[in-house]
């Protein structure tokens, strides 16, 4: 883990599928924006490593959390729903409510599918405010900057905006991967970490409009 101050860190508990994937990368593209840190559970591999030790680990480090239960139920014949997701939930809300020091200062963002989808089936999150986004990275993007915006204080543009520098950096990764050798579909499908990685490149560069090579 890293020694980041707790106040910039974000623990994100999500699916980690293909269907999700564009979600999830438009949640850790605004929180990389606003100067904060994501920490997903996939990102510590350490062989031997207990996963609940982990999340624990993540949950206890992190200031600011986005919880996203919109997998919980199943869609068809023999789809198991997910459990991990409102299981981490439940870790990140019995530790706000331990007592111990700095915990209580906790900012939750919960996510769901479709209004009160989690409300009839997870009648013991009552009393919590829950987001919708029916699937839709704009909505999803429009509902973690007014979230960072309330909570965190950062000065954050319109949603409009977000949506357009968002495709401007999917422009510049793009450009940037394919120079590095990779083929446009191979740019478009890299791994969450690397993603991340080439989101703080972008802000560090000061957020260009298209990839320029040193040679140009």
């Amino acid at each position: 883990m890293s020694d980041e101050p707790l106040n910039k860190n974000v623990f994100v508990n999500c699916p980690f599928d293909s269907e999700f994937a564009p979600l999830l990368e438009a949640i850790v593209f605004c929180i990389t924006y606003f100067g904060f840190t994501p920490h997903l559970a996939s990102e510590r591999l350490e062989a031997g490593e207990n996963r609940l030790d982990k999340i624990i680990g993540l949950i206890k480090q992190a200031q600011f959390s986005v919880h996203d239960l919109s997998r919980c139920k199943s869609t068809g014949v023999g789809e198991t729903f997910r459990m991990n997701m409102p299981f981490e939930l439940g870790l990140d809300l019995g530790y706000r409510r331990s007592g111990i020091a700095q915990a209580e200062k906790k900012k939750f963002l919960i996510f769901e599918r479709d209004p009160y989808d989690l409300k009839r089936s997870l009648s013991d999150i009552a009393g919590q405010d829950v987001e919708s986004h029916r699937d839709d990275y704009e909505i999803v993007i429009k509902k973690v900057r007014d979230f960072f915006r309330v909570e965190a204080g950062v000065n954050a543009p319109g949603p409009a905006r977000l949506i357009s520098d968002y495709a401007t950096f999917l422009g510049w990764m793009t450009e940037k991967k394919i120079h590095e050798g990779h083929s446009e579909k191979e740019a478009l499908n890299l791994p969450t970490q690397e993603r991340l990685d080439e989101m703080k490149a972008w802000n560090v560069a000061g957020r260009p409009s298209e990839f320029v090579t040193l040679e140009a």
